[in-house]
């Protein structure tokens, strides 16, 4: 993008919601404002240094307007602070698609029948956040850097890579200078993730041999 103001327009809808990502560079005091809560103050994409892709914006929209369905910029983790009137959150876990919504299989695109405002209206409510109140949306800073890395490798990195003009580079860029500082800690969090997976695979096999209801087991004829 070529300007810091981003705006999006609501499917089905006139609302707009404006995206400003360079506001702390323009309107210092507003920036001095805050500080970052303690639970969030990891940042691993700060050792990129003045290769950071963006990471705060200021965002409003009128009454009634909102995002789509969508993973956080480069599938990081964030927080929200409720400046002024109130935010709905639905909160899905990675895996799990929400009804109605059709994502594209490279993750680029989010399909949904309906605009987000019908969603919460004939499917489902979701919690509110008043003003002055702060959502996170936390996956454990180093524990969710293995799908941040994957994200930013994915074959259409150009069109989901986003806060950077060097999109298909970043992921580059920051797993050899995260190597570079933390020498085999990416192989160790891979490691660990296999042998989670492994656990896993163990217990759905148990499961398909026992009966869950009466703890016996499950025996086959052919």
């Amino acid at each position: 993008m070529t300007t810091s103001l981003m705006l999006i327009l609501s499917r089905k809808s006139s609302h707009c919601i404006f995206f400003d990502s360079k506001f702390g560079e323009k309107a210092l005091q507003l920036a001095a404002d805050y500080d970052i809560p303690v639970y969030f103050r990891e940042d691993l994409f700060s050792i990129l240094g003045n290769d950071h892709p963006d990471f705060r914006w200021l965002i409003a929209g009128p009454a009634r307007s909102g995002s789509s369905f969508h993973i956080d910029p480069n599938s990081t983790s964030a927080w929200n602070a409720v400046v002024r009137g109130s935010k709905k959150w639905l909160l899905y876990p990675l895996e799990v698609v929400p009804p109605g919504v059709h994502p594209s299989p490279d993750g680029a695109d989010v399909a949904s029948p309906v605009s987000i405002t019908e969603w919460f209206h004939e499917l489902l409510w979701g919690d509110t956040a008043a003003q002055g109140e702060t959502c996170g949306v936390y996956l454990s800073g180093r524990r969710n850097l293995l799908n941040v890395l994957e994200f930013l490798n994915r074959p259409n990195s150009k069109e989901l890579v986003s806060g950077t003009m060097d999109c298909v580079n970043l992921y580059e860029k920051f797993q050899s200078k995260y190597e570079q500082l933390f020498p085999g800690s990416i192989e160790s969090l891979q490691q660990q993730a296999e042998a989670r997976k492994l656990q896993n695979q163990k217990a759905c096999m148990w499961d398909t041999i026992t009966d869950v209801k009466t703890g016996g087991f499950k025996f086959g004829f052919s």
